[in-house]
C-alpha cells in the first residue's frame, strides 16, 4: 500500500471517529417508548440525560492492513470502548441518583441501556481482535 493511501486511509478513519463524536455530542439520542425521557435531576453532578457516541469504528481488514492501519485502529476502537464505559457510568449514575419518585422500572431501563453499551464494548474489542488475529498471522514466518 503506497504512503499517500496509508495516509489517506488513516485520514478517513480519523475523520470517521470525529465525525462520530460530533454527531454524538451534537444530537442527543430521540426518547424510546420503553424508555422516555429522564426527569430533570436538581443535582448539579448528575445530567439529565446521557449521550451514546456515535457510530462505532470500523476494524481494519487484517487481511490487507498494515500495522500502522492496525495501530490507528486500535486506538479507534480503545477511545470508542472508553466512551461506551462512560456512557455505562452516567446511566447507572442516573439510576444510583434518580429523583424520588422514579419508577423503578424507568432505573432499569438505564441500567440496561448501560449494559447494552458495555455488550457493543465487548463486541468492537472482539472484532477488533479477531482481525489483529488475521493480522498477525500474515506477519508468521513460513513454517519450514
Amino acid at each position: 500500500m503506497g504512503r499517500a493511501l496509508k495516509i489517506l486511509l488513516a485520514v478517513a478513519i480519523v475523520g470517521a471517529f470525529g465525525a462520530g463524536i460530533y454527531l454524538a455530542l451534537r444530537h442527543s439520542p430521540a426518547p424510546t417508548p420503553a424508555a422516555p425521557p429522564p426527569p430533570a435531576s436538581t443535582d448539579a453532578a448528575t445530567p439529565a440525560d446521557c449521550l451514546l457516541p456515535g457510530p462505532p469504528p470500523v476494524a481494519p481488514d487484517g487481511r490487507v492492513a498494515t500495522a500502522q492501519d492496525m495501530s490507528l485502529g486500535h486506538d479507534a476502537a480503545q477511545a470508542f470502548v472508553v466512551q461506551l464505559e462512560a456512557y455505562q457510568a452516567c446511566r447507572n449514575n442516573q439510576a444510583d441518583h434518580a429523583a424520588p419518585g422514579t419508577p423503578d422500572k424507568q432505573k432499569d431501563a438505564w441500567i440496561e441501556q448501560g449494559n447494552q453499551a458495555v455488550d457493543e464494548a465487548n463486541a468492537i474489542k472482539d472484532a477488533y481482535g479477531q482481525q489483529l488475529q488475521i493480522f498477525k498471522s500474515r506477519q508468521a514466518p513460513p513454517a519450514k
